[in-house]
């Protein structure tokens, strides 16, 4: 689950040269209702719709459009059940619990579901996937079980497209999973984001774009989304309202 809010100054403290993951990484471990409810898979078809109108990481397959759309479908089910939990009322509800917080064995486990449900549709796409989760699972300890089985389901995949095309993909999925969680995240500061997949070692040198989010506004500079491109997306309001609607559409557009 993606914990949102509503645009506001949420990276109270944070360090002035802050990166985008980290701003967050904080805003997810915060605390405070109401919030908002996004699964998932509702955040990788946000991501999908912004990998649409991307013009920096060259042309973008249907296929590998449709890859960062159900990048994480394996999610479906884990989320389906917080919400169930959420909306009981009962005395065990509890917190709203965000996707940096679940173990690593059930973080695991939606990472294999999600490349298993992409390859049985595209072995380049499950390629994509199994590359951004294994660049994921590189900075923690835990996942190292993980790593190698998607190594061995990453040779066992080669081929399927030319090494610097799955490297731009994977980039342009890091890329856009990094701008759907920032935005729904609710946070607002001028960030700068590399032209590469976060999480990999080419993000140090990478160029860099600039990006904005002023209201239901973003702006990116240079211009790598084009202008024009609408996002949305509909979160649960958490809690429920006594009145009113249940839940909240998120918009964006790119100037």
């Amino acid at each position: 689950m993606v914990i949102g809010w509503l645009q506001q100054e949420q990276e109270e403290g944070a360090q002035a040269d802050a990166s985008a993951w980290a701003l967050v990484e904080a805003a997810q471990r915060q605390r405070r209702l109401p919030c908002l409810l996004v699964p998932q898979p509702a955040h990788a078809v946000l991501a999908g719709e912004l990998a649409a109108g991307l013009t920096c990481f060259g042309e973008l397959p249907p296929e590998i459009m449709r890859a960062i759309q159900m990048h994480d479908t394996g999610w479906a089910a884990s989320d389906a059940q917080q919400i169930q939990r959420l909306r009981s009322g009962g005395a065990h509800t509890g917190d709203a619990v965000s996707f940096i917080s679940i173990p690593p064995k059930e973080v695991e486990e939606a990472w294999t579901a999600s490349i298993n449900t992409v390859e049985s549709l595209s072995k380049i796409g499950a390629m994509i996937i199994s590359r951004h989760f294994s660049l994921l699972a590189e900075h923690e300890p835990a996942h190292q079980r993980f790593l190698q089985a998607e190594k061995a389901r990453q040779r066992r995949l080669e081929g399927s497209a030319k090494d610097n095309d799955v490297e731009r993909w994977t980039a342009a999925l890091g890329f856009c999973d990094l701008v759907s969680l920032y935005l729904l995240s609710g946070l607002s500061r001028e960030v700068e984001l590399p032209l590469a997949h976060p999480a990999s070692p080419q993000a140090q040198t990478a160029p860099r774009v600039s990006m904005q989010v002023a209201g239901r506004n973003l702006r990116f500079t240079p211009g790598v989304v084009r202008a024009g491109c609408t996002l949305s997306i509909q979160a649960l309001k958490h809690p429920v309202p006594a009145q009113g609607p249940r839940a909240e559409t998120l918009t964006w557009e790119v100037l």
